[in-house]
Order: C-alpha cells, then sequence, then structure tokens
C-alpha cells in the first residue's frame, strides 16, 4: 500500500511539472507582440486625376487649446515620388497600447496649384490619403 501511495504521489508531481512547463511555453510563444508599422500615404492628383511627381507635401498638427502655448510634435514635409506618393513612418510618434495615433492636416502643392485635407491616423495600420490639386 505505501509504495502504491508514493507512486501516486510522483505521478502527480510529475503532471504538474509538466503542466508548469506547458503553460510556460505558451506565454513565450503568444506573450510576445510585434508592433505593427502605422504609415500614412498620401497620393497628389491634378485635375485630370494623373499622379504628379515632385509635390510638396507637409502634415503638421494643429494644437486645439490655443490659450496655452502647445508644442506641435507633428511637423513633417516629403516630396512625392515617381508614382506621386509621399510614405510618412509614423512608428515613432506611436506607442504601444495607444489608442489612434494623431489628427493630422495634409497640404499638397505644386507650383501655383494646392490641395488640404484632414486625416484621422490610426494605429499599426497604412493609412492612406488622396489630395487632389487644384
Amino acid at each position: 500500500m505505501q509504495i502504491y501511495k508514493k507512486k501516486w504521489r510522483n505521478y502527480l508531481v510529475q503532471v504538474f511539472k509538466f503542466s508548469l512547463i506547458i503553460v510556460g511555453f505558451s506565454f513565450m510563444l503568444f506573450g510576445c507582440y510585434k508592433k505593427q508599422d502605422t504609415l500614412l500615404q498620401v497620393h497628389v492628383l491634378d485635375n485630370s486625376g494623373a499622379s504628379v511627381k515632385g509635390a510638396n507635401v507637409k502634415i503638421y498638427a494643429e494644437p486645439t487649446d490655443t490659450a496655452i502655448h502647445n508644442p506641435i510634435l507633428i511637423n513633417f514635409t516629403m516630396l512625392t515620388n515617381e508614382s506621386g506618393t509621399a510614405l510618412f513612418n509614423m512608428n515613432e510618434l506611436y506607442q504601444a497600447g495607444q489608442i489612434g495615433v494623431a489628427i493630422l492636416r495634409v497640404r499638397a502643392s505644386y507650383f501655383n496649384k494646392t490641395g488640404e485635407s484632414i486625416i484621422q491616423v490610426m494605429e499599426e495600420v497604412n493609412n492612406e490619403c488622396s489630395i487632389q490639386l487644384e
């Protein structure tokens, strides 16, 4: 009878150890979360709908509280590429766990034509905006 109790106890200890190992590995595998890129892709088009190469694209945030001087953290400028697209990487502005990144004003200009839009940049996705120059 004594031998039977020891075997049963050893079996329970081994099952408990095995279950702890399985739980530990599952935390290691599923507990790590890789943050995805937060991008803003701006397409600049002319009146006919064709892409504009070399257009100046500026994105910036305007402070909502005008009584107190708030520094503007987002103020970037870029030229469009061959396909009329400017790609802004917003990873440095987004922190994990944050809901939403920013509401930005997007302004594009090419010689004497300009266009403007407002976009809400969402976290960990490729946000897109099209601006037509007039």
